[in-house]
């Protein structure tokens, strides 16, 4: 019998497994808001027979005792993040902070119902290692390990003391993006805001409208960073220049778009004061505009929209000095591909997201991500940012990066996996280094002697509110997970 079997049965391995995860869609977990999800955790592996510590971060680790007959089994370390990107639909109503998950099936897909992501990343791996663990799967001595912050430039990994790592010989990651892929390696990153005071002067008597680009595809700034999405606060920064070059007495009032750095930008808006007069220029220049989008992007982001509608009169403007300078600043940053790699000419080595530009107390800020595979490439691209940002009038507010974790495509648990799965499914497993921040880069540096593949559901266009996760697949990722615990538990990991 093999292990979908024994575990019930696709359709029931599903539902069982989306049962735990509607748990956690109950709670709001966005990164920094992790202590009721972290209790429900807690309350989980307690249900397990672990007991359970937090450290100050808000980390938890948990020991499973070995189900009997295999606890001289090497120690195996299953890991995940607690957090999640929380994008949300404009206009939606939807409050990240208090607001659960709806989720919701349609029969081929599990998503949200459309105000706000999902959090499958990485909720949805943590779900089925735990219901695995509890449904009798065979496993050697198990560490549980939930990881706060990730989605903010793997922070809660960065807490983790290494005694939590200490004793263990492999660790299975579970917050893969992609069904059938060991992941074996990843980028470092690099999370930078810029800040400059916002100059005002008082607003003329004119007519203001809200211009607004929206409806862009967005999606995981690594993961779906080469697929050429539209960046819509680039896009509309250059719209703006534009406008300012063609359309006399035109002002700005105010500019935001995106919600978080690493996540592309579906939307963006702009408040701005309009001369009557100037009405049939403004208008050519949206058609131009509109027509170059649905050229360039009728592909990669079909349902980028550009509209206005009418605001209050507003009480001040931005100065021109300053309208030019962050206009400048926004549609000079590079977003998108900065190289491939050399070595394997499908993967992204480098690239950088402007992620998000926010007005908060007087002060604007801008947001990037950068990814990248050596120093070389942070430095050239952060080196870019930084001077762009100078050059703008605009200075770091704050910095933080994580190392690559440097890939080995002869992993040994990842083969093991590999070779499991191809035994109960007879398909193959591909193994990868990918584009996105993985916690395994921070515990690597902490423990080299570390075995670590990452794996997961699929997941398409996380973080957006978009984002959706095949609902054939899950019980394929369980057969996957539990051959991984299974293989370290019957020592065939060499």
């Amino acid at each position: 019998m093999g292990i979908c079997e024994q575990l019930g049965g696709t359709e029931e391995i599903t539902q069982e497994i989306l049962n735990v995860f509607s748990e956690f869609c109950r709670i709001p977990h966005g990164s920094g808001n992790e202590v009721a999800v972290g209790a429900l955790l807690i309350e989980k592996l307690k249900a397990l027979g672990g007991s359970p510590v937090q450290d100050a971060a808000g980390n938890i680790m948990a020991e499973i005792s070995a189900t009997p007959g295999y606890e001289t089994a090497p120690r195996l370390i299953v890991q995940g993040h607690m957090d999640m990107v929380c994008a949300v639909a404009p206009g939606g109503g939807y409050v990240p902070q208090c607001d659960p998950i709806c989720m919701v099936t349609d029969g081929m897909f599990l998503r949200s119902d459309g105000r706000s992501s999902l959090g499958a990343d990485n909720n949805l791996g943590n779900a089925a290692a735990l219901w695995l663990v509890g449904k009798g799967v065979r496993h050697g001595p198990i560490r549980f390990l939930f990881t706060v912050a990730e989605e903010t430039g793997l922070q809660g990994a960065q807490a983790v003391s290494p005694e939590w790592l200490d004793g263990a010989d492999f660790l299975l990651n579970t917050d893969g993006f992609h069904l059938g892929q060991c992941i074996v390696g990843s980028a470092g990153g690099c999370r930078v805001t810029y800040t400059r005071r916002v100059q005002t002067a008082p607003a003329p008597n004119l007519g203001a409208l809200c211009l607004t680009l929206s409806g862009g595809i967005g999606g995981h700034s690594g993961d779906n960073i080469h697929l050429g999405r539209g960046n819509s606060i680039k896009l509309l920064a250059a719209l703006l220049e534009e406008l300012f070059a063609t359309v006399p007495g035109l002002e700005l009032s105010g500019l935001s778009g995106g919600e978080v750095h690493n996540a592309i930008p579906g939307h963006a808006q702009a408040v701005l004061l309009l001369p009557p007069a100037a009405r049939p220029a403004f208008h050519a220049c949206i058609d131009r505009f509109r027509a170059a989008l649905a050229t360039l992007y009728c592909a990669s982001d079909p349902k980028l929209n550009l509209s206005w509608s009418d605001v209050p009169l507003q009480g001040t403007v931005w100065t021109p000095d300053f309208c030019r300078d962050t206009c400048r600043l926004l549609d000079g940053l590079h977003s998108g591909v900065y190289a491939m790699h050399g070595e394997l000419p499908d993967v992204v080595s480098a690239s950088a997201n402007l992620g998000c530009v926010m007005e908060d107390d007087g002060m604007l800020s801008v947001c990037l991500f950068s990814r990248y595979m050596t120093q070389e490439e942070r430095l050239a691209i952060t080196g870019e940012q930084e001077r762009l940002a100078e050059q703008a009038g605009f200075s770091l507010a704050s910095c933080s990066t994580y190392p690559a974790w440097p890939g080995d495509t002869k992993n040994p648990l990842a083969r093991a996996v590999a070779a499991r799965f191809h035994a109960e499914t007879g398909r193959d497993v591909s193994f990868s280094i990918c584009h996105v921040g993985l916690e395994p880069s921070v515990f690597y540096a902490k423990n080299p002697g570390l075995i670590m593949p990452c794996m997961g559901p699929d997941s398409r266009d996380a973080p957006s509110v978009d984002e959706r996760v095949p609902l054939e697949g899950i019980a394929d990722f369980a057969v996957l997970l539990a051959g991984g615990i299974e293989a370290v538990a019957d020592g065939a990991v060499r």
